[in-house]
């Protein structure tokens, strides 16, 4: 990390991601994590972490999407295509709701619910933490 000038590096799997942060000085590894589950309810999956971006009053009976990792949220996959989703679209657990940049390498973050995106939380091309609220579905 010191040799690249790196603050953050991630590695995924199929069954698992290792995140190293460079804090104070020191690279420290963040806790791994299972592959996203389908229900954010009780899961130890990244999209299950609870957010305080998401007003409470507004998630009657709604799934808050969170952001599964650090990076820059694009809702199409090139500036010129027409976004993955849009509000009032319907989605399954394989749709791809938008991109997140991590370290030049775009990731496809899919929906792992049915149901349909009430809200987009996140602007286009702006700067997303690992669990900031990102849509809101209706299942």
């Amino acid at each position: 990390m010191d040799e690249g000038g790196l603050t953050e590096i991630e590695y995924e799997t199929e069954d698992s991601r290792i995140r190293l942060s460079r804090q104070s000085g020191m690279v420290m590894p963040a806790m791994p994590a299972v592959a996203p589950a389908p229900a954010p309810a009780t899961s130890s999956a990244p999209d299950a972490v609870p957010t305080s971006v998401a007003e409470p009053d507004d998630n009657d009976g709604l799934e808050v999407f969170t952001a599964p990792m650090v990076g820059t949220f694009y809702r199409s996959p090139s500036p010129e295509a027409d976004p993955y989703v849009t509000t009032g679209d319907q989605v399954e657990g394989e749709s791809v709701l938008c991109v997140i940049e991590a370290m030049k390498v775009m990731n496809e973050i899919k929906a792992e619910c049915s149901g349909e995106v009430v809200q987009i939380l996140a602007k286009d091309g702006e700067a997303v933490e690992f669990g900031q609220a990102l849509f809101k579905i209706r299942p």
